[in-house]
């Protein structure tokens, strides 16, 4: 996956992509910094984290970018992000997420962690934790009002 990345901000270097350019010497100096951490190549789910990670970043320079009505950074923001995403696994739909919730909570779940572990070992990288999250939290308390 780093590879990829590589190649891709050549690409991106050769055709003068600014906006990828800046997003992917992004994502490559996380995963510089985690070899450093760690002293081996990262694995390709580490990797998935960092672009996940920086995904976020984005997101919460957009949410600013927006109070401050900068339409210059809303554009700069969301097209990294979209870039980003590109390299990112399809997440999976919040209709799939509530049906798991709801197999695991019918399968004698009742905390978060179980839950939360077992929608992680059925979508791995797919999973957007925030959406998840708020979805358990939603699927717990109809079950306690029961």
């Amino acid at each position: 996956m780093k590879n990829k990345i590589q190649d891709d901000l050549k690409a991106a270097m050769k055709s003068g992509d600014k906006l990828r350019m800046m997003a992917l010497r992004g994502v490559l100096s996380e995963i510089s910094r985690l070899e450093k951490d760690v002293r081996r190549d990262p694995n390709d789910a580490e990797i998935l984290q960092i672009i996940k990670r920086e995904r976020a970043k984005r997101e919460e320079s957009l949410e600013f970018a927006r109070k401050a009505a900068r339409q210059d950074l809303i554009d700069q923001n969301e097209t990294e992000k979209k870039i980003l995403e590109s390299y990112l696994p399809a997440t999976a739909s919040a209709d799939e997420v509530r049906a798991e919730i709801a197999a695991a909570i019918a399968a004698g779940a009742s905390q978060m962690g179980p839950i939360m572990k077992a929608l992680r070992d059925k979508f791995g990288a797919g999973l957007d934790g925030k959406t998840a999250s708020e979805l358990a939290k939603e699927a717990l308390a109809k079950k306690s009002s029961q």
